[in-house]
C-alpha cells in the first residue's frame, strides 16, 4: 500500500520532468534579460524598493513571481539558468499535488485525483511556463489559486476557522504574483453557491481586496505602451474564448506542428467539446453542479484575458486549464455503465494522443531559442574580452534570435555597451509592433564606415554554431554596400556619432549624454514635407522650453513637460530635401546639481528625422 500511496502522488511529477526535460536545460530569453538588468540595477535598499514595486511591463506590479525572483535568484546565482528552473519545476509539482488533492476531495475518487494532474500536465498550454523563466508568474499564481481553494475546502469540510484564515492568507499574498489572483473570490463565491451554499455568505468579504486592488491599479498604473495590450470590450472577446478553448483541448494544433489533416484535428476537437459539454449538461440536469464549476473554472480564470484582443498568447490558457482538466477527470468518478467509462477512456486517449507530442515539440521549440539566444549572449562576453575597447557589431541577426536575445538589452545586465546590429539588419528583422523601432539597436551606415577605418569596432556572424569575427572581410565588403549619408536617426549616447555632435556636449553618461544651455547636432534633412523632427530625452526638473532652430531656421517652441520627454517639430519646406541639416538646441533654464558641478540642460536621447 505505501509503494501505491507513493506512486500515486509521484508519478504526475515523474511525468512532469519527462515530458518537460528540456525545459529543465532552458537557458534565459527575452524577457528574462529585462528582469536581470532590473537585478543589475538594485545597489542597495532603495534600489531594491523602486525595483521591486515600481509599475513595469505595461503597468504590472508583480514582485514575488517577477521582480523578486530575478532579484533573489540573481543575487544568489547570478546568470546560472539552472536554479531557477528548478524553483519553477518544484512550484509546478506542488501545483500538481494540490489538484490531485482539490480532485479527490471533490469529486471522492482517487483515479479521478490521479488523472488530473496528469491531463493539465500533458496540455500544451503549459510548454511556455516550462521552459521560460518569465512565464514563472503564472505557475506561481496557479499555486496561490490552488492553495487558497484547498483550505476553502478544508474549511468547508471541518468547519474550523484557522482554515478560513489560511484562506485569507493565501489570497492576500497571491497578489504579489499575478493580476488574475483578483478573480479568486469569483471562484470561492461560485463554488460555494453550487455546491456549499451554506458558505456562500462567507466567501463575500473575499471580494473586497479584489475590487480595492482593481480600482487602485486602474487609477495609478500608466496605460500600456504597446497597442497590443489595449483591452478590447467588445463581441471580438467571444471570438478569443473560442481560440483559448480550441487550443487548450489540443486537436488543432497538431497542424502546426506535425503534417496532419486539419479536417481530423477539427473534427477530434468537436468530439472532445461535446464530450466535455455533455458531461456538464448531464451532471447539471441531476442537479449536480460540480462540472459546471469546473467549466467555469476555465472562463472566470480566463476572463481577465479576454479583453486582449491583439494579444493571444499561448501560456494565457496556462491557469484556466487546470478546470478543464479536473473536468475531464471527473467523468472517471461517475460509475454509471461500462460503456460510459469506455466513452471516457477513449476521450481521454484522444486528448494525450493530440496533447503529449504537441507540448513535447513545444518545449524542445523554446529550449532551442533559450540555446540560441545563450550562444549570442556568451559569445558577446567573449568578443568583449577579446576587444575590451571596441564596440561590436553582430551580422545575420534574424526575427527569432533579434526578440530572444537582442531586443531586452541583455548585455547591459552584464556590464558590456556599446553592441550593435550591421546596418540593414532592419530588413532580415522585419516590423513587429512588439519589437519597436528596430532602428534603435542598429549602427547607420557612416558610422560604421567610420568605425571601421579607425579600428573601433569589431563584426560577429551570427550564424552557425559559435560567433565568427568577420571584421576583415565585412570591412573589405562595406564600401561598395554602405551608402555614406549622414544619418537621420542620431543616438547622443552612442560613441561612434560623437562625429555629428556639437563641441559644448559634455561626455555620455552610460546610455545618454547631457548638453550645457545650448548644443548642436548634424542630422540628415528631412525628404519630404511630411517628415518631422522627434526629440527623446530626459528633463532632470520639467518643465523646461527648448528652442531648436535647423540650419538657423527657427521650429516651433517645445515644452519638456516630464522627466521623460519626446518632442516633435515640422521643418520649413525650404529644408526638404537636403541631405543634412544643423539643429541648434537651447533651454530656458539649466541647474547645477552640488554632486555634479557642471551646468546641465537636458538629456539626450535620439534625434531623428522621420
Amino acid at each position: 500500500m505505501r509503494i501505491l500511496t507513493a506512486a500515486y502522488w509521484i508519478l504526475p511529477s515523474l511525468f512532469c520532468l519527462i515530458l518537460y526535460w528540456h525545459g529543465l536545460g532552458a537557458w534565459f530569453r527575452a524577457d528574462d534579460f529585462a528582469w536581470l538588468n532590473l537585478s543589475a540595477s538594485v545597489d542597495n535598499w532603495r534600489d531594491l524598493w523602486e525595483a521591486i514595486f515600481s509599475f513595469k511591463a505595461q503597468g504590472t506590479i508583480r514582485p514575488l513571481s517577477e521582480r523578486g525572483f530575478f532579484i533573489l535568484f540573481d543575487k544568489l546565482f547570478g546568470w546560472n539558468a539552472l536554479p531557477f528552473r528548478i524553483c519553477v519545476f518544484l512550484t509546478q509539482v506542488a501545483n500538481l499535488v494540490l489538484i490531485s488533492s482539490i480532485t479527490t476531495r471533490l469529486t471522492g475518487s482517487r483515479l479521478a485525483g490521479f488523472l488530473a494532474p496528469i491531463f493539465w500536465t500533458a496540455n500544451n498550454t503549459l510548454a511556455v511556463v516550462m521552459a521560460w523563466n518569465s512565464a514563472y508568474n503564472q505557475a506561481l499564481c496557479a499555486f496561490f489559486l490552488l492553495l487558497a481553494f484547498h483550505f476553502l475546502l478544508k474549511y468547508i469540510e471541518t468547519g474550523e476557522p484557522r482554515y478560513n484564515a489560511w484562506q485569507w492568507a493565501t489570497f492576500l499574498v497571491g497578489f504579489g504574483a499575478l493580476e488574475t489572483n483578483a478573480v479568486y473570490p469569483i471562484i470561492a463565491a461560485s463554488y460555494t453557491f453550487l455546491c456549499a451554499r451554506k458558505y456562500f455568505r462567507r466567501t463575500l468579504p473575499l471580494f473586497i481586496p479584489s475590487l480595492v486592488f482593481v480600482v487602485v491599479h486602474r487609477l495609478t498604473a500608466p496605460p500600456p505602451d504597446l497597442a497590443l495590450y489595449v483591452m478590447h470590450f467588445d463581441a471580438a472577446m467571444l471570438r478569443t474564448l473560442g481560440t483559448y478553448w480550441l487550443w487548450s483541448l489540443g486537436p488543432t494544433r497538431l497542424p502546426m506542428y506535425y503534417v496532419f489533416p486539419a479536417l481530423a484535428a477539427a473534427a477530434a476537437a468537436v468530439i472532445l467539446t461535446a464530450g466535455l459539454l455533455g458531461l456538464v449538461a448531464w451532471q447539471t440536469a441531476r442537479k449536480k453542479f460540480l462540472p459546471l464549476f469546473l467549466l467555469l473554472w476555465f472562463v472566470i480564470t480566463l476572463a481577465p484575458v479576454l479583453p486582449l484582443r491583439d494579444h493571444i498568447t499561448e501560456y494565457y490558457p496556462f491557469i484556466p486549464t487546470i478546470g478543464l482538466c479536473m473536468l475531464g477527470a471527473t467523468a472517471f468518478s461517475i460509475r454509471v455503465s461500462l460503456r460510459a467509462s469506455a466513452i471516457a477512456t477513449v476521450l481521454a486517449a484522444i486528448y494525450l494522443a493530440a496533447s503529449i507530442p504537441i507540448t513535447h515539440l513545444a518545449t524542445k521549440w523554446f529550449y532551442t531559442r533559450s540555446q540560441e539566444a545563450r550562444k549570442l549572449v556568451q559569445g558577446v562576453v567573449r568578443a568583449r574580452e577579446l576587444h575590451p575597447g571596441k564596440a561590436i557589431l553582430l551580422d545575420g541577426v534574424n526575427a527569432n534570435l533579434f526578440g530572444n536575445a537582442v531586443l531586452d538589452q541583455p548585455f547591459r545586465g552584464l556590464g558590456i555597451q556599446d553592441v550593435y546590429l550591421t546596418p540593414g539588419s532592419e530588413s532580415a528583422i522585419g516590423i513587429r509592433p512588439e519589437f519597436g523601432d528596430v532602428a534603435d539597436f542598429v549602427l547607420p551606415p557612416d558610422p560604421t564606415l567610420r568605425a571601421l577605418n579607425s579600428d573601433k569596432v569589431v563584426v560577429y556572424s551570427v550564424t552557425g554554431e559559435r560567433l565568427r569575427n568577420i571584421t576583415s572581410s565585412y570591412e573589405q565588403s562595406a564600401p561598395a554596400r554602405l551608402a555614406r549619408r549622414t544619418p537621420r536617426r542620431v543616438d547622443a549616447g552612442n560613441p561612434l556619432m560623437e562625429h555629428l555632435l556639437g563641441p559644448t556636449w559634455y561626455p555620455r553618461d552610460n546610455t545618454h549624454r547631457w548638453m550645457p544651455g545650448q548644443a548642436t547636432v548634424r542630422l540628415g534633412g528631412p525628404r519630404t514635407a511630411a517628415e518631422k523632427l522627434y526629440l527623446t530625452g530626459h528633463c532632470p526638473s520639467a518643465p523646461i522650453q527648448l528652442r531648436v532652430t535647423a540650419d538657423g531656421f527657427p521650429l516651433s517652441p517645445g515644452m519638456a513637460r516630464s522627466s521623460e520627454f519626446t518632442l516633435e517639430f515640422a521643418f520649413p519646406p525650404s529644408l526638404v530635401g537636403k541631405e543634412s541639416v544643423e539643429l541648434s538646441i537651447s533651454v530656458n533654464r539649466t541647474i547645477r546639481p552640488p554632486s555634479d558641478g557642471r551646468e546641465l540642460g537636458l538629456a539626450f536621447g535620439i534625434f531623428e528625422v522621420r
